[in-house]
């Protein structure tokens, strides 16, 4: 990936949710970290992903997941969300890394994309 660090956002999830999908996507992912910010750390291809999770992001339904590795599973953040839209059947928000509008946002929900603006999501 072209930056060293890919965070998620994913609607009603659970730290031990999140836990149980990204033991199948790292090797030998483990809790490193519990307090003040809940820090896992598995292997991808040899190296090694610290990953933290964080609940109720911004006091909502969201618990961010943010990978801090320059080398991870997915060659961009969409490919990320659209996987773990996919594994856990959840509504997945993700920045479009696009400078002149840092608000916009993809959305994905029932299978479908779409952007968003992150202004106008109540939830957020």
């Amino acid at each position: 990936m072209a930056h060293d660090t890919t965070e998620i956002y994913v609607r009603d999830l659970s730290e031990d949710a999140a836990a149980d999908w990204l033991q199948g996507v790292f090797e030998g992912l483990e809790q490193v970290q519990e307090a003040p910010i809940v820090t896992y750390e598995g292997r991808y291809d040899g190296e090694a992903v610290p990953v933290q999770i964080t609940e109720q992001v911004k006091n909502g339904p969201y618990t961010s997941i943010w990978f801090n590795a320059p080398r991870l599973p997915w060659e961009s953040t969409r490919e990320c969300a659209r996987a773990a839209h996919d594994a856990l059947g959840a509504e997945v928000l993700c920045y479009l890394n696009q400078p002149k509008e840092p608000w916009r946002m993809l959305r994905m929900e029932a299978g479908e994309m779409e952007r968003v603006d992150e202004r106008t999501l109540e939830d957020f």
